[in-house]
């Protein structure tokens, strides 16, 4: 039973898929006046040279982290929503430590860097799972709510106390040090070295969630929390815990993206991060292998719509429809299982 509904939710994943893109396509026949051409510049181009394809690579580190991070929250019955808060935290924290924590070794200085970067998303998303763990303060609530703190916090110190004075018009930080810079994997894959981790994260979180006493915990929390509670399970340390991990892939995507793109953290430099690592969550039914695919997937539209853009008269933003059209598709499939159950218990109760 539990490997047909697997099934099932692939296919319907994938069927969601397939309809939004060709709803998308219908779309640009009805609005360009190049509608063949831009077809081709959004599903073909991006795999027409290595710059694109390194490309994908270099926008799918970060949405591979946030798509982990968003979706062990989603496992464990929780909903983090403050994943973007949490990667501009990460963020934040390693353009500080990669600055103003000189000095050290540059062995150790990467170390810390990372550290900071980890910490900060850990403590920011542990806030929220305080809350509530222990005063069951609704975490939808919390977490949006931080999610402004941590974005106007980050930008008003960037823009006064961290601006880099020879920045010019752009807020932003100082750069960070050359050796904490992410190099190019190869000669042939110049895309930067933070896939390598990003991989990395898939394979540790699938063994957490898959093959170890807290990821089944998690996912029996996840379930049915009664059951949970009835079976000696520890539900507000569970759900720290799970708060915890998923602010630290949030935070570890921050750095990466730092030290792999941009070198220096600027002012609201991601700002659709945290929503793409949701929307990746759901569609991939919380599984890392999932998220991994549908990342891939996400990037190849990002760069085919800014080929798009480039190349003919439709804006990049057609992607962003497709990405709503599978949202409702995807959430339409989840809407019926859970009418379905307010149904049942309805009855129940009507009967005794």
């Amino acid at each position: 039973m539990k490997q047909k509904l697997k099934n099932t939710n692939i296919l319907s994943t994938v069927l969601s898929i397939v309809i939004a893109v060709l709803l998308g396509c219908l779309l640009i026949l009805l609005v360009s006046d190049e509608p063949l051409s831009a077809i081709k510049s959004l599903l073909v181009l991006p795999l027409s040279n290595t710059f694109y394809m390194n490309n994908i690579i270099n926008k799918v580190t970060p949405l591979i982290l946030v798509g982990l991070s968003a979706s062990v929250a989603f496992r464990t019955g929780l909903f983090n929503m403050g994943v973007q808060g949490q990667f501009y935290i990460g963020a934040f924290m390693t353009a500080i430590a990669g600055n103003y924590l000189t000095g050290l070794p540059k062995g150790l200085h990467i170390a810390v860097v990372f550290l900071a970067a980890v910490c900060g998303g850990v403590i920011y998303a542990t806030v929220a799972g305080a809350l509530k763990a222990y005063f069951n303060i609704n975490e939808v609530v919390t977490t949006l709510m931080l999610n402004y703190i941590a974005t106007l916090v980050t930008s008003g110190m960037t823009n006064s106390y961290f601006r880099d004075p020879d920045s010019g018009g752009v807020i932003r930080m100082r750069y960070i040090p050359e050796y904490l810079e992410f190099k190019e994997i190869s000669s042939l894959i110049t895309a930067h070295a933070g896939i390598l981790i990003a991989l990395a994260m898939v394979v540790l979180v699938y063994f957490l969630m898959k093959h170890s006493v807290l990821g089944y915990r998690m996912e029996t929390v996840g379930q049915n929390k009664v059951f949970a509670q009835y079976g000696g399970l520890n539900i507000k340390l569970i759900t720290i815990f799970c708060f915890a991990v998923s602010g630290g892939l949030s935070g570890l995507a921050g750095s990466v993206e730092v030290l792999g793109i941009h070198r220096s953290f600027f002012d609201d430099f991601a700002s659709g991060m945290g929503g793409d690592g949701l929307i990746i969550a759901l569609l991939a039914s919380n599984h890392p292998a999932g998220v991994l695919l549908i990342s891939f997937f996400f990037a190849y539209l990002k760069v085919g719509g800014q080929i798009m853009q480039q190349n003919t008269d439709v804006s990049r933003e057609l992607v962003l429809i497709i990405q709503v059209i599978m949202i409702m598709l995807i959430s339409s499939r989840m809407l019926t299982p859970y009418l379905n159950k307010r149904k049942f218990a309805k009855e129940v109760k009507k009967n005794g």
